[in-house]
């Protein structure tokens, strides 16, 4: 049957001059003739209208639903919406509507009273909701695999749960047409999926992005940055998005922005999901809500399917990990605006971040090991994801991460909350390994040359993209021979601030709410579950700086390793900002963690910011035998531990009726280290025990690693 597919578009929008972008009616006939189709198109360019109208059309001659798999749970409410404005009926399962989850089975048994469903590729490792799946597969009347470079290990943003729809697409009735969508393919990305879903043909167009003015700006230090920002962030004259590689530097610049009068807010991965969606909603919202935000300063958590059409332009405060997540980044911009801008400023030091990402790609040799060789003791029981974090010092989401890329590999199997181990045998494929990681620093590299090149700029991306249609775009600062917009350098005076801003930006230490959930951990602390009473946590603390980074950073770093002193500097910068904050938290006197190692290092500190503060500084932890220092050990079960053993009470302090009184009032607890902050919930648990009132957690440098 043939149709008019513009008619059925124009119907679908509402629209009564609607028209089809290149390819999309092309790509619409082949899914609605029964052909597995990769869609290889750019941002923007509208792959929601092939798999809608195509589910709309299948539907209307009898198909089964839709099943859209997108990584983009956070932005699955626009979608939802979009389609129901399109007339189609259509939902999503997730661990936010629970409550709907049955009756959602029950629409897809039946195929009624559902068009479409959008499912997260982690939904796929569900046990309830595969059995569901695998029974209903004569009622999938087309299978869409949204942002499909995730399939391969070659893409630049893999996904292991991604394995799991390649299996799932095998075991449905060859006549279900498949869709896969992405903008960021090049072709050893595409050759990978075609070698997976076998017989796809691939529609591809254009990648070139003709409303993007492109250029990049060497800049070295944060505060330069940071300066040069505010300098020119109003020159783009609308909405935009300021993308870091870490959740730090995403607080430094949104703080900066807020410190200068701007309308900004954070968007990061460990923000739950309703306060990520509340985000969204401000950002898009109009000029005139009393609650807008101009500027949204996010990590790549803000990334595939974000959908913005008069975002007017995107900022890499540093260079990102590859030219194909750069292309995807920048494309946020310029969808339905004549103009938008893409600026990237790098230095030297922005590859570092970078790497560390590269290294750990991958799950490490030693922890799968560790993990198979615990599953097959435990086989007859199975093995839960704590006990793996109780006999393997590892991280708890690097556990995690390789728990799931062994089952996604066929290694380990799921069932209920257990491990066990499959009949296939195991080893670490190395060489596929070394290829994609030696193939993400050749990209890196890549990148490097691409913030330098002398040539077009959207030229350089389209070629990285295999795009045989690239050419030079006349409308970046290399094709112009100028800037793309009246850049001002900034003043001395401008650096002068964001230093001040960038220095004095202190970092909140949030208490720990809970103990590891293991039984030995409970038992040592005399608890029937995890949860910390509320009355036995520390307050919420501050950090003066990011251990080694610009400013104080260094300072400490030298000050512990080089002088093995923390200067009079530090004294005075720790006491401008705790000065409110004692006041304020009624704190009434100091204390430091203790060391063997260095017994003198913290006390000296301590002992000299307490004078400045006019409180009395006491001894009241004490080291109770030496142990291994915690950047030794890499998950809760262990740090937990380690210090449990490590710290406690000195009993001559506490027998002191005199320092007896003191002890009753609000304390400074002061470490020169915070990281997971499990020295601090054991000292400030048994201060508090010992009967001191609120702890308050302090440190001169945080080591934590934040890069989501």
């Amino acid at each position: 049957m043939d149709y008019d597919y513009v008619k059925l578009l124009r119907e679908m929008l509402h629209k009564e001059d609607a028209e089809f972008r290149e390819d999309q009616e092309i790509a619409i006939r082949s899914v609605v003739e029964g052909k597995r189709t990769l869609v290889v198109e750019k941002t923007g360019w509208g792959k929601s209208i092939v798999y809608f109208l195509s589910t709309k059309i299948l539907r209307s001659q009898g198909k089964g639903i839709t099943l859209i798999v997108s990584p983009l749970l956070s932005l699955m409410k626009d979608q939802i919406e979009h389609a129901r404005e399109m007339g189609l009926e259509i939902s999503t399962i997730n661990s936010q509507n629970i409550e709907e989850h049955e009756d959602i089975y029950d629409k897809l048994r039946n195929g009624q009273g559902l068009d479409a469903l959008l499912i997260s590729p982690e939904r796929l490792a569900n046990k309830e909701f595969r059995d569901v799946l695998l029974s209903i597969t004569d009622n999938v009347g087309l299978f869409v695999v949204d942002e499909a470079h995730c399939i391969s290990d070659w893409g630049h943003d893999f996904r292991p749960d991604y394995r799991r729809i390649v299996e799932i697409i095998n075991r449905l009735p060859s006549t279900v047409p498949v869709l896969a969508t992405t903008a960021t393919a090049n072709d050893r990305v595409v050759e990978d999926i075609r070698a997976q879903l076998p017989g796809i043909e691939v529609i591809r167009g254009s990648l070139m992005r003709e409303s993007l003015s492109i250029q990049t700006i060497n800049i070295e230090s944060i505060p330069e940055r940071l300066a040069w920002i505010g300098r020119n962030i109003d020159k783009f004259d609308g909405p935009g998005i300021i993308y870091c590689s870490t959740v730090d530097n995403c607080r430094v610049v949104n703080d900066y922005l807020k410190k200068i009068g701007k309308c900004s807010e954070i968007y990061v991965g460990k923000m739950d999901a309703d306060e990520r969606q509340e985000v969204i909603r401000r950002f898009k919202e109009n000029d005139h809500a009393p609650d807008k935000i101009n500027v949204l300063v996010a990590t790549i958590a803000l990334g595939m399917g974000f959908d913005m059409p008069n975002l007017k332009y995107v900022i890499h405060f540093e260079r990102p990990s590859n030219i194909i997540a750069y292309y995807q980044q920048i494309g946020r911009a310029g969808r339905d605006i004549p103009e938008a801008y893409a600026i990237m400023l790098y230095g030297e030091a922005d590859s570092e971040v970078q790497e560390f990402f590269i290294k750990n790609a991958f799950p490490k040799d030693q922890l799968m090991e560790d993990i198979i060789s615990l599953t097959i003791n435990n086989q007859a029981r199975g093995t839960k994801r704590s006990e793996y974090e109780a006999r393997i010092n590892a991280k708890s989401g690097a556990i995690k991460d390789a728990l799931d890329f062994l089952e996604v590999e066929g290694d380990i199997y799921k069932e209920d909350t257990s491990y066990y181990k499959t009949t296939k045998a195991w080893s670490v494929d190395k060489e596929r390994i070394s290829q994609v990681t030696e193939r993400k620093y050749i990209e890196l590299d890549q990148l490097k040359d691409y913030s330098v090149t002398k040539g077009c700029y959207m030229k350089y991306l389209a070629n990285a993209l295999d795009d045989k249609k690239a050419c030079d775009c006349g409308k970046c600062s290399n094709c112009r021979k100028k800037d793309v917009l009246d850049f001002e350098t900034p003043s001395d005076a401008d650096i002068r601030v964001a230093e001040a801003i960038f220095k004095n930006n202190v970092i909140d230490i949030e208490p720990r709410k809970k103990w590891p959930n293991v039984e030995e951990i409970l038992t040592m602390v005399g608890a029937s579950n995890s949860n910390i009473p509320k009355d036995k946590r520390t307050e919420i603390g501050i950090c003066l700086s990011r251990y080694g980074s610009y400013g104080y950073g260094k300072e400490v770093r030298d000050g512990k390793y080089r002088d093995e002193h923390f200067s009079d500097n530090l004294v005075d910068a720790s006491e401008s900002i705790l000065r409110d904050f004692v006041r304020d938290n009624n704190i009434t006197w100091v204390t430091c963690v203790a060391s063997l190692n260095h017994p003198t290092l913290v006390k000296s500190f301590a002992q000299r910011l307490a004078d400045k503060l006019g409180l009395p500084f006491k001894e009241a932890i004490v080291k109770t035998q030496p142990t291994r220092q915690q950047k030794e050990f890499n998950n809760s079960v262990f740090q937990m531990k380690n210090a449990y053993e490590s710290f406690g009470l000195n009993n001559e302090e506490f027998e002191d009726e005199v320092t007896r009184e003191i002890i009753k009032g609000n304390v400074l607890l002061i470490d020169d280290m915070v990281d997971s902050k499990w020295t601090f919930t054991v000292c400030g648990y048994k201060l508090i025990n010992g009967g001191s009132g609120k702890v308050y957690p302090f440190a001169l440098a945080d080591t934590s690693n934040t890069t989501d």
